[in-house]
């Protein structure tokens, strides 16, 4: 049964750390939108303050999952 619930845990980090690449590259998108020619009918100041609360969360997520990830591959419990 340990097996399976290490690899649950595995698989849960790594989803973490897919879901704050997602947020990573939706706060790219808001914190680019000019130059990617995209208009959003909120303040442009209001976009970029959300972009980077954004982004510093999907980093947060990328850590960790990288963490929770790393740390069950050497363990047998």
């Amino acid at each position: 049964m340990e097996p399976y619930r290490q690899k649950s845990k595995k698989l849960s980090a790594m989803i973490n750390g897919l879901m704050g690449l997602c947020y990573v590259c939706v706060a790219l998108v808001l914190l680019f939108h000019e130059q990617l020619h995209l208009h959003f009918s909120l303040d442009n100041t209001f976009v970029d303050v959300f972009g980077a609360i954004v982004l510093i969360y999907g980093t947060y997520r990328i850590i960790k999952g990288w963490k929770s990830f790393f740390s069950f591959s050497g363990r047998d419990h």
